[in-house]
């Protein structure tokens, strides 16, 4: 079992019950957990397994413009039944044509947020396949998260307007460090667009201590939770969760 492993998407959205409603209609997600208070309200969502989706809707940023490029990533086992049900709903979506995508079928939806979303086709059940990071210097951030999580880099992607490599934790969903080429520089949140959990939670302090890389601690009532908040190197808040490694039988 990874030490270090994708807990939750995390987006940020306007009005949390209108993509609450957008998920649990279109994605069939369930509410597992809610937070909130005077600063936020955080619904998250999650199918029957794995990694959760976070609707993080500050109550004290004003919005930012959204990447033309997604943002997560979503595995269906039924793409063209959401793409007709997202355009049944008026809900902005596009299927990605063939030359672009080989063997693979994808199709691109907006959240009523504006955040873009991945969508891809693949036996199974559906999952938060990944959370996809926009960054600035694609190396410096690949670096970063190999150094304080042990991430590994899986397949790359190269093109004349992005530079993107799929950062793996274990089997589980993957971190996308995405460097877009022709696109200027967005404003970043000061909330996390990432959870990850680590059962190494000491170690990863201690390596962003390592490279004099700061973080903030985020209180919690829960017991014997601790949260921190820190940033890559293009500026991404990253939300850091300690947690119990299981006992072997």
């Amino acid at each position: 079992m990874p030490l270090n492993k994708i807990g939750a998407v995390k987006l940020i959205v306007g009005d949390a019950k209108e993509n609450q409603s957008y998920f649990e209609q279109m994605f069939g997600m369930k509410e597992i957990d809610h937070y909130r208070d005077a600063a936020y309200d955080e619904p998250i969502m999650g199918f029957e397994g794995g990694a959760h989706l976070a609707l993080f809707s500050p109550k004290l940023e004003p919005p930012l413009e959204k990447s033309a490029y997604p943002v997560a990533l979503f595995y269906t086992p039924d793409l063209d039944a959401l793409v007709k049900r997202l355009q049944d709903a008026k809900h902005p979506v596009h299927m990605l044509d063939a030359a672009q995508t080989g063997t693979l079928k994808i199709a691109i939806a907006r959240d009523p947020s504006g955040n873009a979303i991945e969508l891809v086709a693949r036996a199974g059940n559906w999952a938060v396949g990944g959370s996809k990071l926009i960054v600035s210097d694609r190396q410096k951030a690949e670096a970063f998260y190999a150094k304080v999580f042990n991430a590994t880099p899986g397949q790359r992607f190269k093109t004349p307007v992005y530079d993107e490599v799929l950062m793996k934790f274990g089997d589980g969903p993957f971190l996308a460090l995405f460097q877009p080429l022709a696109e200027a520089a967005l404003a970043k949140s000061k909330y996390p667009v990432v959870a990850i959990f680590s059962s190494e939670f000491e170690a990863v302090v201690q390596r962003l201590a390592d490279l004099g890389v700061g973080y903030r601690d985020v209180p919690t009532s829960r017991p014997g939770q601790r949260i921190i908040v820190t940033t890559d190197p293009a500026g991404n808040a990253v939300e850091i969760i300690r947690r119990v490694q299981p006992a072997a039988d």
